[in-house]
């Protein structure tokens, strides 16, 4: 079996220029390389380049998996996006490459048991984008994830400041991080807790609005974005932002509240305990669902049983494989409908007289074999 990798890096705010797309095209002569993005596969062999210094140069959000069960997400933000203190906690499944510009995060899986596609690839990497306009604006629950995702294994795991972040609700994006990351709902639910009864930080993070932020930029910062977008020909809102942002976030500023394992463990038994119920209660709403749309069915299937027993004739007289499957099908339908409503003679009494009609038709009657027992 070949191996296989695949890489896709995407650049948001600005475009890659000539002399930019001619270096990304001697890192890679296969790749399908525009304006704004980079992609290729390779079976046997790899990029010419390390992924974390092909994002630093040229792109802001990437992915890479191979199928051997690495998985890397890329997301490039401004130096001082994130504080020290969010980024203080070490563990395998999260690096942060920092220069004088920028934070690259790097999320990684090692060995994804799964099995994995390039649609998956693209589906999720529909999601990095906005994941990274959420960081930028202060939302920092990735890094908490990652936290939890290793306190689920570490219970000697370094503190980071204990901030007010909404644990209940998330975006698509951080679902889909979530899952494809196998983040620890339990411990999710027991931080969101934590939150609920203890002292912690308000988080900066804010809605982005545009009418405010317009009203609110400077004329210096006007004439800025006006030179970018004159000197580039294009200017990305993620690119804007990171233009007028008022201040960088990574500052000394001081934390009194502090997640640690310690603080946490006592509530992941009861977050355990809620979120059964809570798995109990969704499925139990399901079934339910699923219960009420098969017997408005039945109902409906009932309703129509003359035609039904119609089209289960006509399909017999086609005196084929795919007729005498539908006719069976209909029939089956029919069995069912009628034993819903508490009619089962009457099934019984059509039932052997299409039995009756079709006697010589023994391909057909091997596929009611079930129903011919019943009615016995």
């Amino acid at each position: 079996m070949s191996e296989y990798q695949y890489y896709r890096f995407k650049r948001l705010d600005g475009h890659l220029d000539n002399k930019e797309r001619q270096a990304l095209r001697d890192i890679s002569s296969r790749a399908d390389i525009t304006a704004t993005s980079f992609q290729v596969y390779y079976h046997y062999s790899g990029l010419k380049a390390e992924p974390s210094e092909v994002m630093l140069k040229y792109f802001d959000i990437g992915f890479y998996y191979a199928d051997w069960g690495s998985i890397y997400t890329y997301i490039k933000l401004p130096a001082g996006t994130i504080p020290d203190a969010m980024l203080g906690f070490a563990i395998d499944g999260l690096y942060v490459h920092k220069t004088e510009q920028w934070q690259l995060l790097i999320f990684s899986i090692d060995e994804y048991d799964d099995y994995f596609d390039d649609e998956q690839a693209e589906d999720f990497f529909q999601y990095l984008a906005g994941l990274r306009t959420e960081l930028i604006l202060g939302d920092w629950r990735l890094l908490y994830f990652m936290w939890l995702k290793e306190f689920d294994v570490n219970d000697e795991l370094d503190a980071i400041p204990l901030i007010q972040f909404d644990f209940a609700h998330f975006s698509e994006g951080l679902h889909a991080f979530a899952s494809l990351y196998d983040i620890p709902l339990a411990q999710v639910k027991a931080l969101a807790m934590v939150l609920s009864a203890k002292p912690s930080h308000q988080a900066k993070q804010t809605q982005f609005q545009f009418d405010a932020w317009l009203h609110n930029l400077s004329e210096a910062e006007k004439d800025t974005l006006l030179r970018t977008l004159f000197e580039h020909g294009q200017l990305t809102s993620h690119q804007a932002l990171a233009l007028t942002r008022k201040e960088s976030a990574n500052t000394d500023e001081t934390y009194q509240y502090w997640l640690t394992p310690d603080v946490v463990t006592p509530f992941i038994e009861q977050a355990q305990s809620q979120l059964q119920q809570e798995h109990a209660a969704a499925l139990a709403k399901k079934l339910a669902i699923e219960k009420a749309e098969k017997e408005k069915a039945l109902t409906d299937i009932y309703n129509q049983r003359a035609h039904y027993f119609q089209q289960a004739q006509e399909q017999a007289n086609r005196a084929c494989a795919s007729g005498y499957n539908q006719a069976s099908d209909y029939l089956h339908q029919l069995f069912e409908a009628y034993q819903f409503k508490g009619d089962i003679s009457a099934f019984e009494q059509r039932f052997k007289r299409f039995v009756s009609v079709n006697n010589g038709r023994k391909a057909l009657l091997n596929r009611l074999s079930d129903l011919l027992s019943l009615m016995k």
